[in-house]
C-alpha cells in the first residue's frame, strides 16, 4: 500500500514538474508585472533577478544624451546592470542631499498567451522617475514570459529605453554619466 502511495505521489510530482507547473494565464502575467513594480519601487535588485529565467536574454537599446547603445544581456549580466542602476540612483539621491521618491508605472498594451499556455508575449511601456524630473527611464518593451516550476520568469525581452537627466539644476547629464 505504501508503494502505491509513493508511486501516486511521484506521478503527481512529475505531472506538476512537466505540465501543471508550466501553465500560465493572463492573471499570472499581470501579477508578474505587479510584483516587478513593487520590487522596482523598493530598489530590490535581488527580487528582480529572481524574476529572470536562467536562460533569459535581454536585448536593449538605450538612448541617452543623443547616443544609442545596443546591448544584449544574459541573466547574470542583467542582474549586475540592475544593481548598478540602483546604486547610481542612490548616488544621485545622496548628491542631491535628500531621499528622492522613486515613481514607477507601467502599462500593458497586449498580452498574447500561447495556445499551449506555456508562454505569453507581452507588449507595453514603463516609466521610472526619480524625484519630479531628475532622472527618467522611459521604456517600450516586448517580453516573453514562461512559468518555471510554478514561478513566472522573463525568458526574452526586446526593449528600447530613453534616459533623461536634469531638473532644477540638481545635476547635468554630463555630470551624471561622468563616473
Amino acid at each position: 500500500m505504501k508503494q502505491i502511495a509513493i508511486v501516486i505521489a511521484l506521478c503527481i510530482g512529475a505531472w506538476y514538474f512537466f505540465i501543471g507547473g508550466r501553465k500560465l494565464d493572463e492573471h499570472m502575467v499581470r501579477d508578474y508585472y505587479h510584483q516587478e513594480a513593487r520590487a522596482i519601487s523598493a530598489n530590490d535588485a535581488d527580487r528582480l533577478c529572481k524574476q529572470l529565467s536562467r536562460k533569459a536574454v535581454i536585448e536593449s537599446k538605450t538612448t541617452m544624451m543623443g547616443k544609442t547603445v545596443e546591448t544584449t544581456h544574459d541573466r547574470d549580466e542583467a542582474c549586475e546592470a540592475t544593481r548598478k542602476t540602483f546604486e547610481k540612483i542612490r548616488a544621485i539621491s545622496d548628491q542631491v542631499g535628500s531621499i528622492l521618491a522613486i515613481e514607477y508605472d507601467y502599462h500593458i498594451d497586449t498580452i498574447e498567451v500561447a495556445t499551449d499556455r506555456r508562454s505569453a508575449t507581452v507588449q507595453g511601456t514603463s516609466v521610472l522617475k526619480m524625484g519630479e524630473s531628475i532622472l527618467q527611464f522611459k521604456t517600450s518593451f516586448t517580453q516573453r514570459l514562461e512559468r518555471e516550476l510554478g514561478q513566472m520568469r522573463l525568458v526574452h525581452a526586446d526593449e528600447a529605453t530613453v534616459v533623461r537627466v536634469g531638473g532644477r539644476g540638481a545635476m547635468s547629464q554630463s555630470e551624471f554619466f561622468r563616473k
